[in-house]
């Protein structure tokens, strides 16, 4: 019964009003995030983005990639949702150290229905009936870069294309996102990415155009050696777009991670919901990492990811 509710919600959602969604939750499913070890760690990964995802989680993190990489993320949520992502990132080329990514989320099996009579008003004797069920897909295509312009500062960019369809609706559209990371030494970074700075338009065959809103996410990381291992704690927040409650709050992440020799773990809290991950590291050019995520009533996130170094 959650799951039809939760897929009729998705599908209303996919089908809201233009100026609704652009007040609200336009491209708020992009927002669900790529990489195990970020959602482990609540995705307070502002700061600590540096490999082939720091396309979609903070550009700027590009300007510390030291060699080839090539990253594959898949996620489940609620039980329906399902996330992909891949990357590819490139150091040391003429225009800087760049990576291209590619963001899908898809709901399968959204009920479209109609009334047995649809002249008549709903009732005990006119019934929605299933019409048909449909799949919706959101792509996102990143190209970004980054670069170090002074020895504790980086900035990064990423232009991003994007793709919407449910149904025979479907929407294009671009948007622009920037980034910036401090190292302030110590093992401490501070850290900010600007998503959609233009506003980012989305097209629809229906004549209609939404607008994903500015949202900016700060954070810090800290690394330091422990107990023979590494250990990593992250902090961030993200105001604008869809991110704030009613009361203008926006939601805090926080996570933590201690490397020993080859092996992650990985805890961390995503707007109050608990995470928990596991990494490993069994040959220097390989990593492998899983996450979960819990949702109040819901099916929670598992994330799967591994990153090749070449």
């Amino acid at each position: 019964m959650k799951t039809l509710l939760l897929l009729s919600c998705l599908g209303l959602f996919a089908l809201a009003d233009p100026a609704d969604a652009a007040s609200a939750y336009a491209g708020e499913r992009l927002a669900l995030g790529a990489d195990a070890r970020a959602l482990a760690l609540g995705s307070a990964y502002v700061a600590l983005a540096e490999g082939a995802t720091a396309g979609y989680w903070n550009p700027a993190g590009l300007a510390a990639l030291d060699g080839r990489q090539i990253h594959l993320t898949h996620d489940q949520r609620f039980g329906l949702v399902d996330g992909d992502f891949v990357a590819l990132a490139l150091p040391r080329t003429r225009l800087g150290n760049l990576a291209f990514s590619l963001l899908r989320v898809g709901v399968p099996n959204i009920p479209f229905t109609t009334l047995q009579d649809p002249s008549v008003p709903i009732g005990p004797d006119n019934r929605p009936v299933l019409l048909s069920a449909e799949t919706s897909s959101d792509y996102a295509l990143y190209l970004s870069g980054g670069r170090r312009v002074h020895r504790r500062v980086e900035l990064g960019a990423s232009l991003k294309l994007l793709y919407s369809s449910v149904s025979s609706y479907h929407a294009y559209g671009f948007g622009l996102d920037a980034g910036l990371r401090l190292r302030l030494g110590w093992g401490l970074a501070l850290a900010a990415n600007l998503r959609d700075l233009t506003t980012t338009p989305l097209f629809w065959n229906t004549q209609t155009t939404d607008h994903i809103r500015p949202s900016l996410q700060l954070g810090m990381a800290w690394t330091r050696p422990l107990a023979g291992g590494r250990a990593t704690a992250v902090l961030a927040g993200r105001g604008g777009g869809a991110a704030e409650d009613e009361s203008g709050a926006a939601p805090l992440n926080a996570g933590f991670e201690y490397w020993y020799k080859n092996i992650a773990l990985r805890a961390g809290l995503e707007e109050e919901r608990k995470a928990f991950g596991l990494g490993l590291q069994p040959h220097r050019r390989l990593t492998l990492d899983v996450a979960y995520l819990e949702h109040d009533g819901l099916d929670p996130t598992y994330r799967f990811s591994a990153g090749f170094c070449f």
